[in-house]
């Protein structure tokens, strides 16, 4: 009999997550990973490592070996660590984020604004970028992959890798990359 593991995984995960209220979002905050990776093992397109599930089953008061048995009994609320319990408290003030999506042409037309404020061979982050975007917008971006996306796609050849990156100590996940402006871009007339 074959067994498919991170599908069996996927459900108990997405019973807690149901039981406590939270969200792919708020598992991530907590294990210090990023949404997308939970929304891979949700939906089963992505595996992980032994580390990772403990990180998720600590969340909840439990060893991964525990958290992986469905016949395990889920813990009740006050057994919960604090930090579980002040996220918990949080998702329920703020209720469950609603998944933003933008258009290419939009988001794109949004970072080329930002961009023009800058000299060709400014160098930055995409979440330098992300957080002015959201800030002048008021997106409520928090992926900035989007950013990167837009940067590979379309804004090739007006921003370029530099080769360097920027780990930040104690985050897991590869190291953010910086880029350059390499041409300008004109301000717009929206953006003013």
């Amino acid at each position: 009999m074959k067994v498919n593991v991170s599908k069996e995984y996927s459900i108990i995960l997405s019973q807690y997550m149901d039981a406590f209220g939270l969200a792919d979002v708020d598992i991530a905050f907590l294990i210090g990973s990023n949404k997308d990776a939970i929304i891979g093992l949700l939906d089963g397109t992505r595996g992980a490592v032994l580390k990772t599930l403990e990180s998720i089953s600590q969340i909840f008061g439990l060893r991964y070996f525990e958290f992986g048995n469905p016949n395990h009994s889920m813990p009740n609320f006050d057994s919960l660590p604090d930090r579980t319990k002040e996220r918990i408290a949080y998702r329920k003030k703020v209720g469950h984020p609603v998944p933003k999506t933008y258009t290419s042409l939009d988001l794109t037309e949004k970072i080329s604004v930002v961009l023009s404020e800058y000299k060709v061979g400014y160098v930055f982050l995409p979440s330098e970028i992300g957080n002015k975007v959201d800030s002048k917008f008021n997106l409520g971006l928090t992926d900035y992959k989007q950013i990167t996306d837009r940067f590979k796609k379309d804004l090739e050849g007006i921003v370029e890798k530099t080769g360097k990156t920027n780990k930040v100590e104690g985050k897991r996940g590869r190291p953010e990359e910086y880029y350059r402006l390499i041409k300008p871009i004109a301000k717009s007339k929206k953006s003013k």
